[in-house]
């Protein structure tokens, strides 16, 4: 029986995410060692609550094989983390993605290391000419561009560096058997002749809304830094900015006009001081250079980690200078959007503390309670710091 099988019955488990079955693979070394542990073991060696011991009781290698098969039809290669063509840099984060589904090549990111491109859809002409320039211009000096290959700014860059020889990444949501948007057809084609389409979700997912902001720390984690181009205030654009702020990774920013509400978000990460200003690619360059390929190669996660961080709460503080240093009351408090926020917020009430505590006391999915954390994080609703979560009022 193939080894994979062991690593996709793992990887496809949709009720744990991604830093808890990373944590299990450092804990236990190899998924036929989690697979082979029985109920009683499970309950002895871990501390795991019962969802979690009934979710790894169950061993059908049944989706596992659906998987490999589709990914042997479709000419789709498997890349675990354990393999040596999974790129370092992407380990080296908290939660990397234990398997990752690719078609085309990846570049080697310690020869041509990667900055990721990213921006709003409803890109403005001075937002797809920055993008084109910026594109271009890192690809001529050798950058690989990382980006989810949206319409809109995503697209342009891409587009830009392959028209100049450079080398691109295109990361997912869904399956990468599937062009999304389908409108990227072409760029998707251009794509897979020059680098790399990539997902860590299995081929024919559908691409779930709540699958893109969890993407996003993808394409920040393969990223030796993250560009936003053009981004408005609530933009996923600043949640992978966000991502690499937490990963210790430089982020920058293109200026624009202040009345433009299209930047509006690229302006606040530069006066806040969360994004280096970027008026052309030699400022990313500079700011790159220092580093030499051996030591792109050998920077561990505990390096990583020691690099200078900003607080999630300073990059998500309630945007509007007049109230950026009051607590949020319950009159201004924002409202809840859905019955899954609702849901959360009371368990946090109730004392849970962290991802894990809500999922094991709840029967949202575990993707979808990443993403409303998230995005009630975007709302100003609650704050992460260290892994541990707080809300911004009283209920």
């Amino acid at each position: 029986m193939s080894r994979l099988k062991y690593w996709l019955w793992l990887s496809t488990k949709k009720d744990l995410n991604s830093r808890f079955k990373y944590e299990l693979l450092q804990n236990f070394g190899t998924p036929e060692h989690i697979y082979s542990l029985s109920n009683r073991e499970l309950i002895e060696k871990t501390s795991l609550g019962k969802k979690y011991i009934d979710i790894l009781s169950d061993k059908s290698l049944k989706r596992a094989e659906e998987v490999l098969f589709d990914c042997e039809k479709l000419g789709i290669d498997i890349i675990t983390i354990a393999d040596s063509s999974y790129p370092d840099i992407l380990s080296n984060i908290d939660d990397p993605p234990i398997v990752l589904y690719v078609r085309g090549r990846l570049p080697n990111l310690e020869l041509n290391p990667a900055v990721s491109i990213v921006g709003t859809r409803k890109a403005t002409a001075y937002g797809l000419m920055a993008a084109n320039m910026f594109g271009k211009d890192l690809a001529k000096a050798g950058f690989t561009i990382v980006s989810g290959m949206a319409k809109g700014i995503d697209a342009e860059a891409m587009r830009a560096a392959i028209a100049n020889g450079g080398k691109t990444i295109a990361v997912l949501a869904g399956g990468v058997n599937i062009c999304f948007p389908p409108e990227n057809n072409i760029l998707m084609g251009d794509i897979l002749l020059t680098g790399a389409v990539i997902s860590e979700n299995p081929p024919s997912t559908p691409h779930y809304g709540y699958f893109f902001p969890i993407r996003n720390r993808i394409i920040s984690g393969l990223s030796r830094a993250a560009l936003v181009v053009e981004a408005p205030y609530r933009s996923g654009a600043l949640i992978t900015a966000r991502q690499a702020l937490e990963q210790g990774k430089e982020v920058f920013a293109v200026p624009a006009n202040i009345n433009s509400p299209n930047s509006a978000g690229c302006n606040s990460l530069i006066s806040r001081g969360e994004a280096a200003m970027a008026t052309c690619a030699n400022d990313i360059i500079r700011e790159l250079g220092v580093f030499k390929k051996a030591e792109i190669k050998n920077e561990t996660k505990a390096e990583n980690k020691q690099k200078q961080q900003i607080s999630p709460k300073q990059m998500w503080d309630n945007i509007d200078k007049n109230q950026s240093e009051q607590k949020i009351s319950k009159k201004q408090a924002p409202q809840p959007k859905n019955e899954e926020q609702k849901i959360i917020l009371k368990l946090i009430a109730e004392g849970a503390k962290t991802p894990e505590d809500i999922m094991e006391n709840s029967s949202i999915d575990a993707s979808k309670v990443m993403t409303e954390l998230t995005m009630m994080e975007l709302d100003g609703i609650l704050m992460r710091e260290n892994g541990i979560i707080t809300m911004n009022f009283d209920l």
